[in-house]
């Protein structure tokens, strides 16, 4: 099927080692000529135009243009390649103008004075002579940060949130992006648990996956070492964060377990989170005691254990495609070159069809983190069938199949023909390869089309087709 994408952003991905993605065609194309390669490869950003194209990425530190160059005044950012999120907004209403956020990894002491806590950097993508440079570095926000950052628009649908969570505190700081640039002045929102410690001589707790929904109405994140769960209501009006919805917490005294990615759903009626041993990296290989994915309806408090995989299941992310993809890794069984999915991440509990070994990266690896990228580019429109009502394969090669003339935000869909004494003539689940006509004779013919959309929702289109040889 093909898929037609109002905002294309987030179709290319960079991360892990020299890992990527490509969500331009309808399945995910394998990118290798990605330059982020790292340990941890944990926090990377990158943005594409609206046609899908790259403009550029980071892994916190490193900026690379679109030609997998470093920008001009693109090295030595104040971020790190383990820090667990970095996110690039655009300046609303403005192609060339793009901020790239960091933030320090575990509140790290260990760092000079200048460069611990969060910071933002203005690239211009034109300058440069078209290769891009950053004409602003390192400009700080506030000190004391922990390693999340999530984006979301807001509820004008032009100016964009983006929200932040201090260390040593409970405050959530949400600061909004305008057509005028950055208001340095936060909304802050102080609900939920103090993020400090997680463990003796450790920072941990600051680490691990911010999420809001693509509704912009809820917001959760891991809480790694402490070993929780919060779902918040977000308001994406005021940008503030209200009324802790739940706080989760998977009971087994059997295993140790920390929290690390998290995602919702496009319908944003799902939240999912990964549960396992992320903290010793890519050389895990429990057999007895694997990662595990979850999920909670955000509607009905519902929580299901939806899948596992020996080894480590580590950040998520939505793609365009309406399905979430899991960075997971075993270096010692040589299962680091896979992506994880989701694929039905609308439906509840296991029927979320959730696969290991899904996507190849052709020998490059994954290792804890994904792209992150602002939720509001996964908040999919309705589903979008047109079917003529007329072929003609009759080898003249002008309308020779009976196939959508628009079939938009598809996340499944299957074909039925029925003849006039409706006996089933032709099924298929590839939509958009269409039905030939075969050997059926002329005339007219019935189709039922049952479909799942990316935004979840369900239905079916029916509608006749004249065949003439």
């Amino acid at each position: 099927m093909i898929f037609s994408f109002a905002q294309r952003q987030a179709a290319v991905w960079y991360f892990g080692e020299n890992a990527g993605l490509d969500f331009s065609q309808e399945l995910p194309q394998p990118l290798l000529n990605g330059r982020l390669n790292s340990v941890a490869g944990e926090g990377s950003a990158v943005i594409s135009d609206d046609n899908g194209n790259l403009l550029f990425y980071s892994d916190g530190v490193m900026v690379y243009n679109q030609f997998h160059n470093i920008m001009s005044n693109g090295s030595n950012l104040w971020g790190h390649y383990s820090t667990t999120q970095t996110l690039i907004v655009p300046q609303p209403c403005n192609d060339s103008i793009f901020f790239v956020f960091t933030i320090s990894p575990q509140y790290d002491a260990v760092f000079a004075d200048d460069s611990v806590g969060c910071h933002y950097s203005i690239v211009d993508v034109n300058g440069d002579n078209g290769e891009g440079t950053i004409f602003s570095k390192n400009v700080t926000l506030f000190k004391k940060a922990t390693e999340k950052v999530t984006g979301v628009r807001h509820a004008n649908g032009t100016d964009v949130w983006v929200v932040f969570h201090e260390w040593e505190t409970n405050c959530f700081r949400s600061y909004l992006i305008t057509t005028d640039g950055i208001n340095l002045q936060p909304v802050l929102s102080c609900v939920g648990s103090v993020h400090v410690g997680g463990g003796p001589s450790s920072n941990s707790n600051a680490a691990g996956q911010m999420k809001i929904s693509p509704n912009g109405e809820f917001l959760a994140l891991a809480l790694t070492a402490a070993r929780s769960v919060e779902v918040f209501s977000f308001d994406s009006n005021t940008g503030r964060v209200t009324n802790l919805i739940e706080s989760i917490s998977i009971h087994n005294n059997n295993r140790i377990g920390v929290y690390y990615g998290i995602e919702f759903s496009p319908s944003s009626k799902q939240l999912y989170f990964t549960y396992g041993y992320w903290s010793t990296g890519c050389g895990v290989n429990i057999a007895e005691d694997p990662s595990e994915v979850w999920q909670y309806g955000v509607e009905n408090q519902k929580l299901t254990k939806v899948g596992s995989f020996v080894g480590t299941l580590n950040a998520m992310q939505l793609a365009l495609d309406g399905k979430i993809y899991i960075s997971v890794c075993n270096d010692i069984t040589g299962e680091s070159d896979y992506m994880a999915v989701i694929n039905n991440p609308g439906r509840e509990g296991k029927a979320c069809n959730f696969q290991t070994r899904a996507v190849s990266l052709q020998g490059r690896k994954n290792k804890l983190g994904l792209p992150n990228f602002i939720q509001s580019y996964f908040r999919f429109e309705d589903p979008v069938i047109d079917m003529p009502n007329v072929f003609t394969p009759n080898g003249d090669e002008y309308n020779p199949i009976f196939k959508p003339i628009r079939f938009e935000n598809m996340l499944e869909a299957d074909l039925q023909i029925i003849n006039r004494w409706g006996q089933q003539v032709f099924y298929t689940n590839d939509v958009n390869s269409g039905w030939s006509g075969g050997n059926a004779p002329a005339g007219v013919y019935y189709w039922l089309l049952r479909f799942e959309g990316k935004n979840g929702k369900i239905g079916t289109a029916k509608g006749w087709v004249h065949l003439f040889r």
